[in-house]
């Protein structure tokens, strides 16, 4: 369910070394577009990153994402800076787009070269493979998966004054993913399409406050990538013209309700997991308290390891927002696991280890820890630590 005037495709170039593998996408507009992005905050950033970064900045529209899987072209020194550079222009030149219009990403390994010659036969096969179909987008989104076990994709139509918007996205993302991102002050990407009249500078506000709310609130394993990307664009094809405030609102809230899918999808399909989980932090003096607290228990190998057990450990869950360096009374605070109390007002309760195992053997599970201290609040999203998870990572590069 594409928005108007966007077009995507995926591919298979060679560059990801598992045969058959597609991994060479494109996101392409009919007409520039309005952009926004947020990237990783790492001091180690991915060749694309740094060049995106220098692009965004300077403003303009843009007209299409190139993006590959099996190479992150990660440090990579100045030959990999040169051949992002060279991702772009090839686009720019075959599909007859303005110079400096094309924004690209990578995944895979960190600390190998891009194989361009791969890479351009790659784009040669690329026009025939650009559509507006279902299987063009699945297609595109195949084509930047790494260890990805299904396809991440949401979309939300909203009615407006002048008629429909459409906002489709797509992420890619199942491990090295502990996204913290900012905006231009095994790798997440998300690439999001919409077909509204939304200038620069509103929707990176926009953006930005999103990302905080969703990829910003979603852990894997707390290893944050050198690639992190989320690119917006918008290309007013709706013909909706410029939006009111009401219709600017439910704009922001299809936007919304788009990254938080995808985030909580990455959680769903983080390497080896079998469960979901949601933190809900809540009664905190500030929500950045409670985010903290959230962040930092979903990061505990300790409380993941015993989410995979079914084992209601409170106190893993305490321990970790102790730690978490949000000042609070631990005699206030109530813990639930799997909807049973299993903690209040600073002591344990009899509960039934039995009920308590059965409902953390779901395959979505829910934590709440209230402090009681405040009115403010957080989700946090994550999943478990499997024994897969060790294996998968263990023989990543191999």
């Amino acid at each position: 369910m594409l928005p108007k005037g966007f077009k995507v495709g995926g591919v298979r170039s060679g560059i990801h070394k598992k045969e058959g593998k597609k991994d060479l996408a494109l996101f392409i507009s009919d007409v520039p577009s309005s952009a926004a992005a947020m990237f990783t905050k790492s001091v180690v950033k991915a060749a694309p990153v740094l060049v995106d970064i220098e692009k965004i900045k300077k403003g303009g529209k843009f007209s299409a994402i190139v993006a590959n899987s099996g190479c992150a072209n990660a440090c990579t020194g100045s030959r990999g800076k040169k051949d992002a550079e060279e991702m772009c222009s090839s686009i720019e030149k075959h599909f007859g787009l303005n110079k400096g219009s094309v924004l690209c990403s990578s995944t895979g390994v960190i600390g190998q070269y891009l194989n361009m010659p791969k890479f351009k036969s790659g784009v040669n096969l690329l026009e025939k493979a650009l559509g507006v179909s279902f299987k063009n987008e699945e297609e595109a989104v195949l084509a930047i998966m790494t260890t990805d076990t299904f396809i991440k994709k949401a979309h939300k139509k909203i009615k407006v004054k002048n008629g429909e918007i459409t906002v489709w996205g797509c992420v890619k993302g199942a491990g090295m993913i502990h996204p913290d991102m900012q905006g231009l002050h095994a790798t997440m990407l998300s690439f999001i399409l919409t077909d509204a009249e939304v200038e620069s500078k509103s929707l990176q506000k926009i953006l930005e406050k999103s990302v905080d709310d969703s990829y910003n609130c979603v852990s894997v394993d707390g290893d944050t990538s050198t690639n992190d990307t989320v690119i917006v664009l918008a290309n007013g094809q709706s013909k909706t013209g410029k939006l009111s405030s009401s219709d600017m609102k439910k704009f922001e809230e299809a936007l919304n309700e788009v990254t938080l899918s995808l985030a909580k999808l990455i959680a769903k399909d983080g390497e080896g997991s079998t469960k979901f989980v949601e933190i809900e932090v809540k009664n905190t003096k500030t929500k950045n308290d409670a985010k903290k607290i959230g962040a930092t228990i979903a990061t505990s190998p300790l409380f993941k390891t015993a989410v995979f057990g079914a084992d209601a450990n409170w106190g893993r869950v305490l321990a970790a927002a102790g730690r978490a360096g949000v000042n609070f009374n631990p005699d206030k605070v109530d813990i639930y696991m799997g909807g049973i109390n299993v903690f209040k007002n600073g002591a344990a309760l009899n509960f039934s280890e039995t009920n308590a195992k059965k409902a953390l053997l779901k395959k979505d599970i829910k934590v709440v820890v209230d402090l009681k201290s405040g009115k403010a609040a957080s989700k946090y999203y994550t999943c478990d630590f499997s024994y897969d998870y060790v294996k998968i990572n263990g023989d990543y590069r191999s």
